[in-house]
């Protein structure tokens, strides 16, 4: 929990913080207005607002300021678990292109065979008419004794006569049969696997949606009496609480701009960039998004910057124009388009059909493929990324100039243009 300046922290603070926490986190002030009187939701309530009772303005605005956290990091699991998701999708697409194609060659061998087993029953018919000895070739048409043939290796050796090389071209044939028909059999099965864990993935996914609207909204709730408290202490207005906050947000989004775009000091922060082409965003922390916390950087695993260069800024630009004709359409996990749309979704689509150009469909991949930009260096088009500590990548925005991005943000929120939020962004930008 972060503290506001010359906050106290004695034992009051701590004392009254525990309470107020504790009680806006399990019971939100719009779960239950009127529990009943002597029950336990009743005095828990009635402690909650002694608490607040009590709270200095300090110390309702480090709460007011801590309160997102558990909203943030349910939406952070979300995201993982989204992301998740779309890479089973991807895994189950390829394993049902791998059954086609199996099935194709399947087929085709089988009509190899086919033509194999006709042949050399037209060298026999042949040979019966002249009179010729055939005994190379004769086991092989009785029903029940191909097969038994086939285990004799001589068979595949022989070679001079007509009846010889067609009984090699049938092994062959038989061979590359049997062989299709295994990795047929083995793409179907692999194909049940993947969908299997796909399906899982969408009930993960699904479930970690769920919860994170839920944590937002109870947020919500509990951020507006918080508000209303703040009013009351000070004697000002909800709308002037409001304010304030939206300032202190962005005041901490410009730190993490700052901090983002500092020299390495270990772990995952940024390298120096210098020069200053990214402008800091002119208002608050862009509430409805996805992907605070964590802290600029996002950990050690991120790759070192290879030199700089890149697609052309006119793509970006397109990229940027596509995105942004976007905005209004709702998210959804997994969307990729027209109607709806996720994170990774919207930005693959903006690049494909406004960039025209192709790039991976998940966020941590579309990450490892991109070119790594300092974030002082961003142009329109470049991709920004969000992850907290060993968690994979869990969030992309498109970066669309003068200090703002276009998102698909999380459930509930359409696509939007609102200033960067640079705290849990990963160590470079990416670009196409």
């Amino acid at each position: 929990m972060s503290h506001s300046p010359g906050l106290r922290r004695g034992k009051g603070w701590w004392v009254a913080a525990a309470l107020v926490a504790a009680a806006l986190v399990t019971t939100p002030a719009s779960a239950d207005p009127s529990p009943p009187p002597g029950s336990d939701a009743a005095v828990e309530e009635a402690k909650r607002q002694e608490a607040l009772a009590r709270a200095s303005v300090a110390e309702v605005e480090a709460m007011l300021s801590s309160l997102g956290t558990q909203a943030e990091e349910a939406e952070q699991r979300a995201g993982v678990a989204a992301e998740a998701y779309n890479k089973a999708q991807e895994e189950l697409a390829a394993a049902n292109e791998a059954v086609e194609q199996a099935r194709e060659q399947a087929e085709s061998s089988q009509a190899a065979l086919s033509q194999a087993r006709g042949a050399m029953a037209r060298v026999a018919l042949m040979n019966a008419q002249s009179g010729t000895e055939i005994s190379t070739i004769s086991p092989l048409l009785g029903s029940d004794g191909i097969e038994e043939a086939m285990d004799k290796s001589a068979m595949l050796f022989v070679v001079g006569s007509t009846a010889d090389r067609a009984a090699s071209k049938y092994a062959l044939a038989k061979q590359a049969a049997d062989q299709a028909g295994i990795r047929s059999k083995r793409a179907v099965e692999l194909r049940a696997e993947k969908s299997d864990a796909a399906e899982k993935k969408a009930n993960a996914a699904q479930k970690a949606s769920d919860a994170a609207v839920q944590a937002h909204a109870e947020a919500e709730t509990n951020h507006q009496e918080l508000l209303q408290v703040l009013a009351q202490k000070r004697n000002t207005t909800v709308a002037a609480e409001a304010a304030a906050e939206q300032r202190r947000q962005a005041a901490a989004n410009e730190a993490a701009r700052q901090a983002a775009q500092r020299p390495s000091q270990g772990g995952g922060s940024q390298p120096s960039t210098g020069g200053g082409t990214v402008n800091p965003p002119s208002t608050g922390g862009g509430s409805g998004g996805s992907g605070g916390g964590g802290g600029s950087g996002g950990g050690g695993t991120t790759p070192p910057a290879p030199p700089s260069g890149g697609g052309s800024e006119a793509a970006g630009q397109a990229a940027v124009a596509w995105a942004r004709a976007q905005i209004g359409k709702p998210y959804a996990w997994g969307g990729t388009g027209p109607s709806s749309f996720d994170c990774s979704g919207l930005t693959q689509q903006a690049w494909k059909n406004g960039g025209g150009k192709s790039i991976p469909r998940v966020a941590a991949d579309q990450y490892s493929l991109a070119q790594k930009i300092p974030y002082s260096s961003m142009r329109p088009g470049d991709l920004i990324f969000w992850k907290t500590g060993s968690d994979p990548i869990h969030h992309v925005a498109m970066y669309s100039g003068n200090g703002m991005m276009i998102e698909a943000p999380r459930s509930g929120y359409n696509v939007t243009e609102i200033p960067v939020r640079w705290s849990g962004t990963v160590q470079y930008a990416g670009r196409y």
